[in-house]
């Protein structure tokens, strides 16, 4: 279990008080100090089998910590967080359920902190065990932990796909809530290659 030095109240965040009436909740931590931002993943529970969801927190200002954005409903996030080396771009594997066609998606949300907007890159890999590796300021690899590449044929085939972040379509941060909307209208989104 990660834990970190900033002086937040977590507690006032929705659904921080599930770990008193849910065992083994666990949160993630990631402190991105380039941009002066905390990314959590936080009040993670196994929901099914081997699946690990949580809520995102981003809080920025390490001094004078305040909420950034925040996600509990329509997005659920597993505890897979990236970041590039500016410390801008935050990669995330969000979790959406379709209850229409009772079907999962879990593409890779990108949150740009410094312009406010946001883009995704469709998969259909389930496996939360890779990160987002910067190859150069535009382009991102897939780095997937060598022991699931071989018995997970998913993320194997995604462990060999670049994201090319400048061919993708941003959206506005306030629009996030539409993600869910997005991801079931469009079979692709993105250029992944």
């Amino acid at each position: 279990m990660k834990t970190t030095d900033w002086k937040f109240d977590f507690s006032s965040l929705p659904h921080w008080d599930k770990r008193n009436s849910i065992p083994y909740i666990y949160d993630e931590f990631l402190d991105i100090p380039q941009s002066d931002t905390l990314c959590c993943i936080y009040s993670i529970a196994e929901v099914s089998m081997s699946n690990y969801l949580g809520f995102l927190a981003i809080i920025k200002n390490k001094e004078k910590p305040e909420l950034f954005l925040n996600i509990t409903e329509g997005i659920a996030f597993c505890p897979n967080i990236s970041v590039n080396l500016d410390g801008n771009l935050i990669f995330l594997q969000a979790s959406i359920y379709n209850k229409d066609t009772h079907t999962v998606k879990r593409p890779i949300l990108i949150i740009d902190i410094s312009k406010q907007f946001f883009s995704y890159v469709s998969t259909d890999n389930y496996n939360p065990c890779y990160e987002v590796i910067e190859l150069n300021k535009n382009v991102f690899k897939i780095k997937a932990d060598a022991n699931q590449k071989k018995s997970d044929k998913r993320l194997n085939v995604l462990s060999k796909k670049k994201i090319r972040i400048n061919r993708l379509t941003w959206h506005d941060l306030s629009e996030l809530n539409s993600l869910p909307e997005m991801l079931f209208r469009k079979v692709f989104h993105g250029l992944i290659s």
